[in-house]
């Protein structure tokens, strides 16, 4: 009896002592750092970045590398070599930098040009006119068919989708336009104002800005309003456009619009989406602010009763790959955008109403309100918004990145 109790008391101390380690090796993310271990004090902890420097992101300390390195402590030298840059001749690596040692008959940075290739002379032409566009036109229109090759290219890998017919859902989001031949669908966030207003005006023929005409009041005519035969007919023959924003800048401004700056009737309705965040189960007695991180858990939770087309994915409200959109725009570039997408559909005449360069909230602030996020939270939004960041050619691993390198802001 001694020895079974004996050994009993053995497990026992041999679990709770993995336990222990296991929790402080894989502490939850979450889990906040005891005051006063300040972002100096837990750098200091960890100062192992060989070859950049320490900063504090998601209550963790990380290294930041300078170029060329990368690794947990930055001490992995990176092989320049390793993506074969040296067309016909041999790769030598170097801190941030290679050389190329070519081959007999070639000469260049990268070994690409055939020394014996002999060059045509020139041929003299007749004078042209010059051309009306200018660089950055033709920039624009080499943007615009970038982005639609992203687009195309992800529905190629998913041919299913492609076969389906739009829900009725989405036949609800797309605005219609039968003056120009026209399908604009609705997204909330990513500049749906500005967009709204170019097609009211171009509806009624007027050239109202936003301090004359509440657009979001109009009553436009949706596509889930004709018949099936008219529906079929404008998704087969009309030209169809989208506007698209960076995911995470469009959840952040749907949380800053909604609970921060309007506090109108969602403030109240998504009241109990701080419970992600506290254990309060009583009735909240008075409105309070929704805080970012209660918001983006409850989103990531993707639970129904907090569904909401101001943060639903837009290949969700769009269903892009059986849409088959012919222009994507994004809402940081609509200003050089529309006029290309005017002269794609034949608009002309128009040019005084359309929208004008605007200048965005930069990294900064985006930092300032990702940086309380859980690191495993920002995987769950990432993978529930992944075919947004795959359709419209954004990076979320860019993003975070970018959130990590991005300095706190100067609170004096």
């Amino acid at each position: 009896m001694m020895r079974k109790t004996g050994a009993f008391l053995t497990v026992v101390a041999t679990m709770g002592f993995c336990y222990l380690y296991l929790y402080k090796r894989f502490e939850p993310e979450h889990v906040h750092h005891p005051r006063g271990n300040s972002e100096q004090n837990l750098c200091a902890a960890n100062d192992r970045c060989d070859h950049g420097f320490c900063i504090v992101r998601f209550d963790r300390p990380i290294c930041i590398c300078d170029e060329g390195w990368s690794g947990p402590t930055c001490s992995w030298e990176l092989n320049e070599c390793n993506s074969n840059p040296c067309h016909h001749g041999k790769c030598f690596d170097g801190v941030n930098s290679y050389t190329c040692e070519c081959q007999e008959g070639w000469i260049g940075t990268n070994c690409e040009k055939d020394i014996n290739q002999k060059e045509d002379p020139p041929v003299k032409l007749a004078p042209v006119a010059e051309s009306e566009e200018s660089d950055e036109d033709e920039d624009v229109e080499h943007v615009q068919a970038k982005r639609m090759s992203v687009l195309n290219d992800y529905c190629k890998r998913y041919p299913e989708k492609s076969n389906e017919y739009p829900s009725k859902h989405t036949l609800g989001q797309l605005i219609v336009n039968d003056k120009y031949n026209i399908l604009y669908c609705f997204v909330p966030k990513t500049g749906c104002t500005t967009t709204k207003l170019v097609f009211y005006n171009l509806e009624m023929g007027t050239n109202h800005t936003l301090n004359t005409v509440e657009v979001h009041k109009y009553n436009f005519t949706f596509l889930d309003q004709y018949s099936s035969e008219e529906i079929e007919h404008r998704l087969r023959n009309y030209y169809k456009f989208i506007v698209v924003r960076d995911p995470l800048e469009r959840l952040l401004s749907a949380w800053r619009d909604k609970f921060v700056h309007g506090r109108d009737l969602l403030t109240e309705k998504f009241q109990d989406m701080w419970s992600t965040i506290e254990n309060k189960t009583d009735e909240y007695d008075a409105i309070r602010d929704v805080p970012f991180k209660a918001f983006l858990k409850a989103v990531s939770m993707d639970k129904k009763k907090w569904h909401n087309a101001h943060w639903e994915p837009a290949y969700k409200l769009c269903s892009p790959c059986q849409v088959k959109f012919d222009f994507v725009a994004h809402t940081d570039t609509l200003a050089e955008d529309f006029p290309l997408f005017f002269q794609k559909v034949g608009i002309t005449g128009k040019d005084s109403f359309l929208p004008q360069k605007k200048q965005t909230r930069g990294g900064k602030f985006l930092a300032e309100d990702y940086k309380v996020i859980p690191l495993d939270d920002m995987r769950v939004i990432w993978s529930m918004f992944k075919p947004d960041f795959d359709m419209f050619g954004y990076s979320f691993e860019d993003d975070i990145n970018g959130l990590l390198r991005t300095k706190p802001m100067d609170t004096k």
